[in-house]
């Protein structure tokens, strides 16, 4: 599980998306997430998945790398699904819409960091939560703190990986049946990998404070700009989020 976490992780490509504002994409990636928890019909589910499917292509992400990232949800899936089929009313079909929901919001997210630099993410997120400076909320630090915990996911996977092959070559065995004995597996697993995130954290806060992180005002070399892609962009996912309303208003 641990291996197949893409969240967080670049891919470095030419497409439409990987060109359009962090900001326009954080936005779209909300009106996304509040679309697909309105969805209480075939067609809307349908429809959500069709737009979805779309965008995934126009990323020039490959499709078994974004299937990848599902890996890490499934027994999550299973067991909501299962408890929802067995204990509750009408479960089959809240169990489909739970496993829709789960599978688009992963999606969505892993499609929304896969074509964002993390900078450009934290420039994002700096952004939208902008109407806190009022509040003397430290903005620009909250975002940054953000964007690396994002960056950390996919070094933290890798780093996971070289220690689970380094101890497989050692003849330690991680495919016991038994749930207790694959528990205490993980154990060699987890210590070093703690010890190597706390090696990275030091690491970086060093490199931060050589660079004077927080004694200034940074500049930027790249200054956030809307162009008329992004505004086609962002009539395209307002007109899906009203569809989708106007469809469950319908009952359809």
């Amino acid at each position: 599980m641990l291996r197949d976490v893409t969240l967080g992780r670049y891919y470095n490509t030419k497409s439409v998306l990987h060109d359009l504002d962090p900001r326009l994409k954080l936005c779209s990636l909300l009106i996304y997430i509040v679309s697909i928890f309105l969805c209480n019909s075939i067609l809307t589910i349908v429809i959500s998945l069709l737009a979805l499917s779309v965008l995934i292509l126009l990323s020039k992400v490959p499709i078994r790398y974004m299937i990848k990232g599902l890996r890490a949800v499934v027994v999550i899936l299973i067991v909501t699904d299962l408890v929802n089929i067995f204990f509750v009313n009408d479960g089959l079909k809240k169990a489909l819409v739970i496993t829709f929901r789960m599978v688009a919001l992963v999606l969505g997210s892993n499609l929304f960091t896969l074509t964002t630099k993390p900078k450009a993410i934290a420039d994002a997120l700096e952004y939208a939560l902008s109407p806190l400076k009022f509040f003397k909320v430290p903005v620009k630090d909250l975002a940054m703190a953000v964007s690396i915990a994002f960056r950390f996911l996919p070094i933290l996977s890798d780093e996971a990986k070289r220690i689970i092959e380094a101890q497989t070559s050692r003849g330690a065995s991680f495919d016991s049946k038994n749930p207790f004995k694959r528990a205490k597996s993980l154990i060699p697993i987890l210590i070093p990998l703690f010890s190597s995130a706390f090696r990275r954290a030091d690491e970086l806060s060093l490199a931060m404070d050589s660079r004077l992180y927080g004694t200034k005002a940074p500049s930027v070399y790249h200054p956030l700009q809307f162009s008329y892609k992004d505004l086609a962009s962002l009539l395209f996912t307002v007109s899906f989020l009203l569809l989708i309303i106007g469809l469950r208003c319908l009952s359809i």
